[in-house]
């Protein structure tokens, strides 16, 4: 029988950077596409691409974070309800990797967030799983066909459906599993509601959906010649504070059926690809 050994001390979920122990070697993982840039006050909050506000980061945890920042934080600043921000990094051993990045919004309100990035602060949050059991986690998008469906009902659908999609990813990282099978997923999911090949954004993904059919609403369905808009608008409770965020879908009419090209963030500054 073969046996798989981690190195000894490894974390024994998520991975494992004790041996970053340069910025060096943490820039050549950017390079190499295993890490990527991080500011820890985003650019939309005035912050610079200098040496103090920029670490390393896996792709994953840098869209959870900018998911933080811009779909929670930055509304409350909107509402004047927060003035003042901060990205902590945490770190283990001599790694130049943070292991976590705790986030808060303050004055008058207050708002905290955390990034588990690897080691402890996976660790804490994961649960023990036998390979047996993880091994059984899948995804498939519901059986619900699409062809004939208007394009409200459309949009409902897909918000369910990434919902699960979510749930899964999130679950398989907590797990200890790897990227590759939440992407693989998610093409499962493009391929049901997207034009054959259609490109998609990083994933992001946590342990609150992005879209929740129990949150998310259709507000408004225009049509423009073979194509449609679909607004919605999702509402979440956060800190005493009702947070509203708007999404357009774009959908492409290609007879018989409707096809999803994209979906946009909407704020008073833009809008912002997510799909």
């Amino acid at each position: 029988m073969l046996s798989w050994f981690r190195r000894r001390g490894a974390p024994k979920v998520g991975p494992d950077y004790r041996h970053i122990d340069s910025r060096e070697k943490a820039e050549d993982l950017c390079r190499r596409g295993e890490l990527t840039k991080l500011l820890l006050l985003p650019v939309e909050f005035g912050g610079e691409d200098i040496p103090p506000n920029v670490v390393y980061v896996p792709v994953v945890a840098a869209h959870l974070k900018t998911r933080i920042d811009l779909n929670t934080i930055k509304p409350l600043a909107q509402k004047g309800q927060v003035r003042r921000y901060e990205a902590r990094p945490e770190y283990e051993g001599k790694s130049v990797i943070p292991s976590l990045i705790r986030i808060s919004a303050t004055e008058p309100g207050r708002f905290e967030g955390t990034v588990a990035i690897w080691g402890k602060a996976v660790q804490q949050n994961a649960k023990p799983v036998s390979q047996q059991a993880a091994d059984r986690l899948e995804f498939t998008p519901a059986a619900t066909a699409v062809e004939a469906l208007a394009p409200e009902d459309f949009v409902r659908a897909f918000i369910a459906d990434y919902e699960s999609w979510n749930g899964f990813a999130y679950r398989l990282s907590r797990q200890g599993g790897g990227v590759a099978a939440a992407e693989s997923a998610y093409d499962a999911l493009l391929q049901k509601y997207c034009p054959p090949g259609h490109p998609h954004q990083p994933l992001a993904f946590g342990s609150e959906s992005d879209h929740d059919p129990t949150l998310e609403t259709v507000v408004h369905v225009e049509l423009v010649a073979d194509g449609c808009v679909v607004k919605t608008r999702q509402t979440r409770v956060r800190a005493n504070t009702t947070l509203n965020n708007d999404y357009e879908y774009h959908l492409n009419r290609v007879d018989p059926r409707w096809f999803l090209t994209s979906i946009l963030y909407v704020t008073r500054d833009g809008k912002y690809e997510g799909l």
